[in-house]
């Protein structure tokens, strides 16, 4: 795991230089505090025939850290470089394919850069991992892009005249000279609505994210992009193999570690199920955090799942400074994001980070297997229930996790065609508050209701789903995880996020997902490994209480960053409404925890 940077010129007015590559692998250098490496490729003008390419790269060393493995790597005749950002967990596989190979290192960048000079892009198909990498051939002077299937590794692309730059965080992007801060307008509207920027897009207008699974080839001033893996496709049934087994091998898989390896565990079913399935290749670290508000506090469960696999826990309390952590923790993104579980994440990863490198966590369980509370909704609404919808307006303006809160959203959305329900289950801000902002409703990029109806035909829960595994999970879930845990070069695997796992469960229904209750097919598979309460308590979800901490350690700057005169919300937003829902929260009157804070976290990043 580690954080990667580039530049691509063909025009003499975009030079690339090694000071260049060195301010924005500074920039990056939580990703990588074990060293740091750049490569030019000439230092003449770039021209269309003779393109100037440079590579930075800050290394985290996890496979072979013999400082032979380090970054920029070539091929011993030039040809072919490569930085590389992930994990490759078949490397050893790929290396038995490659016998002509002389090998210099024992790690999976050296096995991954000849894949690709064998094989090219097309090698990217091969690969089970989560990776970004940039490769360069010289003699046809094409830099190839690409991101891993589900998106946990990030790869952003700046664009130029003549040039384009690429990093593993906008903040590397930001050094250049050239960057233009100029908003996407379409990026705003969508992180409001969603509170994460859409998958592709990021929130400047000269900048794009690479998306999951795809490859991006540049040569000369041609771009072109290929998709090389549907996370929705269904497959044939002839060759389905197991659930239980299918996790077990991703987990074994992803324990590959020169350096201290443990399991982020929760309690919860996800995490539970890989603790479980680490455990059974040998000794486990577990790692929880606490919080003093029980409504949050998963921590007991943890101990008791530790203690039920005797593993080796090590559990957290945490004392909030989010007036210090926020801040901080906005220019971790380096664009707004606004899932407040972040913090958490953010506190977990910090202490983790003090014990081992390399962690395992329960991430995607949710989006594969049907774990939250809007799935079952999915299911179980109908039209008899439009009647009651204005009470449930009425009973959502409470605590987000209480039971009237949800209840009151569920029925409130009652009565819609489907695509629109679930679009309003996943809503902060809906179409008529963002108007009373003054936001166009002509910059909108595809909403949830688009996609949901693109897979309308699998059924509610399945085309639910569908959505979120390729809307919420690469732009909000995976994204908060690598930024939170790379801020403290802790790299975070996820099993769930295995490629075959993908695959052997797109195609579940309603009935195969949800009968019996939430997560059937782990439940059915892994019940008799864990203690009951894993697969029969109500699911907490990993976050702090921030609603309250406005009301009271965080009400001034919480009020003080939304109403200041030259502010975002100022010189962007209706002050009135945003006056109105400040004035409700803090009253008590409404609950307004989740637009408050995406709005607070536009302030905090653009400070």
């Amino acid at each position: 795991m580690c954080g990667i940077a580039g530049i691509f010129s063909t025009h003499p007015r975009c030079r690339v230089t090694h000071d260049a590559l060195r301010k924005m692998a500074g920039a990056i250098a939580h990703r990588g505090p074990d060293g740091e490496g750049v490569w030019l490729n000439h230092e003449h003008d770039a021209t269309a025939d003779q393109p100037q390419v440079g590579l930075a790269f800050r290394r985290l060393a996890v496979l072979d850290t013999d400082t032979r493995a380090m970054q920029p790597m070539s091929t011993p005749d030039g040809r072919f470089t490569l930085v590389f950002n992930g994990e490759i967990y078949n490397y050893r596989q790929l290396r038995a394919q490659l016998p002509h190979v002389r090998w210099h290192t024992t790690g999976d960048a050296e096995v991954l850069l000849h894949t690709l000079a064998h094989n090219g892009a097309a090698a990217v198909e091969q690969l089970t991992g989560m990776f970004a990498f940039a490769f360069w051939d010289n003699q046809t002077h094409t830099l190839l892009l690409a991101r891993d299937r589900m998106g946990q590794k990030p790869l952003y692309v700046l664009h130029g005249e003549g040039c384009i730059a690429f990093a593993s965080e906008p903040n590397a992007l930001k050094t250049l000279a050239w960057f233009d801060s100029a908003l996407d307008p379409t990026s705003l509207r969508h992180y409001l609505a969603y509170g994460y920027v859409p998958s592709g897009r990021s929130i400047y207008r000269q900048m794009t994210h690479v998306r999951p699974a795809s490859t991006v080839t540049i040569t000369g001033g041609q771009i072109s992009e290929h998709t090389y893996f549907d996370c929705n496709r269904i497959e044939p049934d002839e060759s389905v193999e197991s659930i239980e087994l299918l996790v077990g091998r991703a987990v074994g898989q992803q324990l590959v570690s020169d350096v201290p390896l443990g399991v982020l565990l929760s309690g919860g079913i996800d995490s539970s199920v890989v603790a479980y399935c680490a455990k059974q290749h040998g000794r486990v670290k577990t790692f929880s955090i606490g919080f003093d508000d029980p409504r949050y506090d998963e921590s007991a469960y943890a101990q008791r799942v530790a203690e039920h696999l005797q593993c080796e826990h090590h559990t957290f309390r945490v004392t909030e400074n989010a007036s210090d952590d926020l801040p901080a923790l906005a220019r971790a993104f380096g664009e707004p994001f606004a899932d407040s579980s972040a913090l958490a994440t953010f506190y977990l990863a910090r202490e983790t980070r003090k014990h081992v490198t390399v962690a395992l966590s329960g991430d995607g369980g949710d989006e594969l297997f049907g774990g939250y509370d809007r799935y079952s909704a999915m299911r179980f609404a109908t039209q008899m229930l439009a009647p009651f919808a204005p009470l449930g307006r009425f009973m959502s303006r409470g605590h987000g996790k209480s039971f009237l809160t949800r209840a009151g959203r569920f029925l409130a959305s009652s009565g819609l065609p489907a695509a629109m329900r679930y679009d309003a289950y996943v809503r902060l801000f809906d179409d008529a508050t963002l108007a009373a902002l003054g936001l166009s409703d002509t910059d909108v990029a595809p909403r949830v209701s688009d996609i949901f109806s693109s897979f309308s035909s699998r059924g509610n829960v399945a085309a639910a789903l569908a959505t979120d595994r390729v809307t919420y999970l690469p732009g909000d879930l995976l994204t908060k995880v690598d930024r939170c845990s790379m801020q403290h070069a802790l790299e975070v695997r996820s099993p769930f996020m295995d490629h075959h796992l993908v695959r052997r469960v797109a195609g579940l229904n309603a009935h195969e997902l949800l009968r019996g209750g939430k997560k059937r097919l782990l439940r059915e598979a892994f019940c008799a490994h864990l203690p009951a309460e894993v697969f029969t308590r109500r699911k907490m979800g990993f976050a702090v209480p921030v609603g309250e901490w406005f009301r009271a350690s965080l009400r001034s700057m919480l009020v003080d960053s939304l109403t200041r005169d030259n502010g975002f919300c100022a010189t962007h937003f209706h002050m009135p409404t945003v006056r109105q829902m400040l004035d409700e929260h803090l009253a008590s009157r409404r609950d307004h925890t989740h637009r408050l804070y995406a709005l607070l976290m536009l302030e905090l990043w653009r400070a």
